[in-house]
Formats: structure tokens, C-alpha cells, sequence
């Protein structure tokens, strides 16, 4: 009878044992899967801030970021209550975290297809602040080509202004010089009529 019930609880310490190695492989395969998520998640972050900078539609990506981080402290909530009850109910956190594991792993499959989407979007953004660079460039090149031709007509036109000038400026002298001899040999021949000399005044 003895040796029997000692077989018996070594077969009791070997089952509490496998309990025990699957508890932790269970245990092992959350944290990982938690750990994947939440980088992931920080990944997806830095993704979305590049993506609202670059786009109009800034305040709906900050929204989902805000939802994001909520959703996060909601799971590191749930994995600190996940802990607490793993000490007083062993059997039933058993079920429970396989359930939470295919959970988690779906919401790892949406995150890694938010953050592919987000990477296309960035791409996409990027890609129109370059097209619309380039048309910037080419239009600040054909409206130097336009301002450097009009600089040149409108010097044209100030040179050829100036050279009418000059002219009349020029025509204007000659004629009035011609009336000036004209008029100092009119005083000169009053000054002869009245009987003086130009030469002594």
C-alpha cells in the first residue's frame, strides 16, 4: 500500500509540473505577444505623426493616435488584472489568456495592415509634396523668364523716352539759340539806332 501512494503523488507532482511549464509557455507567448504589440503600436505612432504633418487631414490622425494610446493603456490595464487574478484563480486565467492571445493576435494583424496603410499614405504624401515642389520650381523659373523680359522692354522703352528727350532737349537749344542771335542783333541795332556802342555798355 505504501509504495502504491507514493507512486501516486509523483504522478501528482508530474502533472502539477506540466500545469506548470504550460502555464509559463502561456505566460511567455502573452508578454511576447504584448511586447510585439506595443512596438509595433509605438512604430505605428511615429508613422501617423509623419503622415498628419504632411497632410490636411491632421486632425483625424491625431484622433486615431489618441484612440491608439488608449487602447494601449486599456490592455496594460487588463494585463495588470490579468496578473492580480492569475494568483487566485489559475484555472480560470488558464482559459482566459488563451482567449486574450487570439485576441491580441488579431489586433496585431490590424495593426501591422494600419501600419502598411499608413506606410502607403506616407508614400503617397510624400510623392505629392514632390510634384507639387516641381511645379512650384517651374513656375518661379517662368515667372523670372517673364520679370527678366519685361525688365528688358521696360528699359527699352525708358532708353528709347530718353533719347526722345535728349532730341527735344537738343532741338530746343538750337532753337533757342537762333532766336537769342536773333534777338541780340535786334538790341544791337536799337543801341546803333539811338547812337550807341554795343562794345561800350
Amino acid at each position: 500500500m505504501p509504495p502504491k501512494k507514493k507512486k501516486g503523488k509523483g504522478k501528482g507532482k508530474k502533472k502539477g509540473k506540466k500545469k506548470d511549464d504550460t502555464q509559463l509557455e502561456l505566460e511567455d507567448k502573452f508578454k511576447k505577444t504584448m511586447d510585439e504589440i506595443e512596438a509595433l503600436k509605438d512604430h505605428l505612432a511615429i508613422r501617423r505623426e509623419f503622415t498628419r504633418r504632411s497632410k490636411s487631414a491632421s486632425a483625424e490622425m491625431a484622433r486615431k493616435k489618441q484612440e491608439a494610446e488608449k487602447e494601449l493603456e486599456e490592455h496594460k490595464e487588463d494585463q495588470r488584472a490579468i496578473n492580480a487574478d492569475m494568483t487566485r484563480q489559475y484555472k480560470t486565467m488558464q482559459t482566459e489568456m488563451g482567449l486574450r492571445i487570439h485576441q491580441l493576435e488579431t489586433e496585431l494583424g490590424r495593426t501591422r495592415s494600419q501600419l502598411s496603410s499608413t506606410e502607403a499614405e506616407l508614400r503617397k504624401s510624400y510623392e505629392d509634396r514632390k510634384k507639387m515642389i516641381e511645379q512650384r520650381d517651374s513656375e518661379i523659373m517662368d515667372l523670372r523668364l517673364k520679370i527678366d523680359s519685361m525688365e528688358k522692354a521696360y528699359e527699352n522703352v525708358l532708353r528709347e523716352a530718353l533719347d526722345n528727350l535728349m532730341k527735344k532737349l537738343d532741338d530746343a537749344k538750337e532753337l533757342w539759340e537762333g532766336r537769342s542771335a536773333i534777338i541780340q542783333g535786334k538790341n544791337k541795332q536799337t543801341l546803333l539806332d539811338f547812337g550807341l556802342n554795343p562794345l561800350d555798355i
